[in-house]
């Protein structure tokens, strides 16, 4: 069944999908059609189907490829609104270090705002401001 659907995908039959994917069992099998949606750029049809991803570990590794490339797309509220169904430190801290990547540091802030880790949240600043330094450098 997940085989079927990940043709669907590849054809672009997203409805057929969308329509298929209430018959799919097991959060390994719903991660699989998320990674495969978020890999053709369908970030919102992947967004959907994470939500239905029991496992909270595994739902918010999901929701951080998408903010990852919602990030890359230079859509910033997208990204936002996604980190903020997040409750995985870990996935936060690279949402955070992806968003100083690309030099949005303000949102990397108010990503590492939400990390109540002190050993994460003072590595994500300490990349913060690194990388502050060097842009002031050049």
């Amino acid at each position: 069944m997940v085989s079927e659907i990940i043709k669907l995908i590849e054809k672009g039959k997203i409805e057929e999908v969308l329509n298929k994917v209430n018959e799919i069992k097991g959060d390994a099998n719903l991660e699989i059609i998320a990674l495969s949606l978020i890999d053709k750029g369908y970030l919102e049809e992947a967004e959907k189907i994470a939500e239905n991803i029991y496992s909270v570990g595994l739902r918010d590794e999901v929701l951080r490829k998408i903010a990852i490339k919602y990030i890359e797309k230079g859509d910033v509220e997208k990204a936002l609104s996604i980190a903020e169904k997040i409750r995985t430190e870990t996935d936060l801290e690279k949402i955070a270090m992806k968003f100083t990547d690309y030099g949005y540091y303000r949102d990397a802030l108010k990503v590492a705002e939400k990390i109540r880790s002190r050993a994460i949240k003072e590595e994500v600043l300490m990349y913060l401001i690194n990388k502050l330094l060097k842009e002031l450098g050049k």
